[in-house]
């Protein structure tokens, strides 16, 4: 399938590089406001096509699928144009910021009978499948803990004066969008949505969240998710039962490590070895080979799952978008 990459920040040049391990896959474009960024990345990855404008790049009867890696603000905009000229869709994390947007691009999706996809490494990954299979192991389920702390590239910027796109709010930046998702998203694959969402955030003078704690109720268990981009910790999630534990490490975003320990019983272990972009990538060619449209509409579901929850998050927490 030829794709064509919009944005050329540096998830998009995390992309191309996994793209290009799967056959399945040819970059045929890249799209840039700049043409100068739009070259480099064509000429770092062999790309043969560069444009400037996204409809110049939606009006290329050669792209089949449009991949999405451009700040949060312009994923429900960029989404739509290209559904209505008959693409694909691959968007980046965090999927749009509104349950209205979501459901308007899904079914948009529907009724032209095409793919729409989140880019969330998470769902993809296989020892997330092996936690779904490992649970019922541990007995009733009464904590999860989710904890992603990374200390931005961009953190020192914001704090200069500057206002960078992931800390603007009128970009839909922010911890939650951009690293707490990946809480939720592992959260809500397993369990659905819950029954409370309240969220405590840490707010910068513009009103930016820099870190927070976010508290998901469930019937029969609670769960904490961390996400913060002011400070660094080391990332796990932990989900704590009557009869044992399951940690992932280093966290919701990269489940590379998987442990099972229950008391008086051996200790299960497993680790992979390719990124999690890999494990994304891969799955999802396999899904446009298989002409599966019911399971990329099912994973739409989630999204629009994670979607709702992050939103009822910043109404929470009186975030102004």
């Amino acid at each position: 399938m030829n794709l064509g990459i919009l944005g050329t920040g540096s998830i998009a040049r995390t992309m191309a590089a996994e793209f290009a391990k799967v056959p399945a896959f040819h970059c045929a474009a890249v799209c840039s406001r700049q043409k100068a960024t739009g070259e480099a990345l064509a000429q770092s990855f062999g790309i043969p096509k560069v444009y400037t404008d996204l409809d110049a790049m939606l009006a290329d009867p050669d792209i089949d699928l449009i991949y999405i890696a451009t700040p949060n603000s312009l994923h429900y905009r960029q989404a739509k144009a290209a559904l209505l000229a008959g693409k694909n869709v691959l968007c980046e994390k965090p999927f749009v910021p509104t349950v209205a947007e979501a459901d308007e691009l899904i079914g948009l999706a529907k009724e032209r009978h095409l793919f729409l996809f989140e880019a969330i490494t998470t769902a993809h990954h296989p020892n997330y499948a092996l936690v779904k299979e490992h649970l019922p192991d541990i007995g009733p389920l009464r904590i999860v803990s989710c904890t992603f702390c990374q200390y931005s590239s961009r953190y020192d910027a914001l704090l200069s004066g500057q206002v960078p796109p992931v800390f603007d709010p009128a970009c839909c930046g922010g911890a939650l969008m951009d690293l707490n998702l990946y809480n939720v998203h592992f959260v809500v694959g397993l369990f659905g949505e819950p029954m409370s969402v309240s969220y405590h955030p840490n707010l910068y003078r513009n009103g930016i969240d820099t870190s927070g704690i976010l508290l998901l109720e469930y019937p029969d268990f609670l769960c904490q998710c961390t996400g913060a981009k002011d400070c660094a910790a080391p990332g796990s999630v932990q989900l704590v039962g009557e009869k044992g534990r399951i940690l992932i490490e280093p966290g919701s975003s990269n489940c590379k490590k998987l442990l099972l320990d229950r008391p008086g019983q051996e200790t299960f272990s497993r680790e992979c070895d390719e990124s999690p972009w890999y494990y994304e990538v891969s799955d999802i060619a396999a899904l446009l080979a298989a002409k599966d449209y019911d399971a990329c509409y099912q994973a739409l579901e989630k999204t629009r799952q994670v979607v709702s929850v992050l939103e009822a998050a910043r109404q929470d927490a009186q975030l102004d978008f």
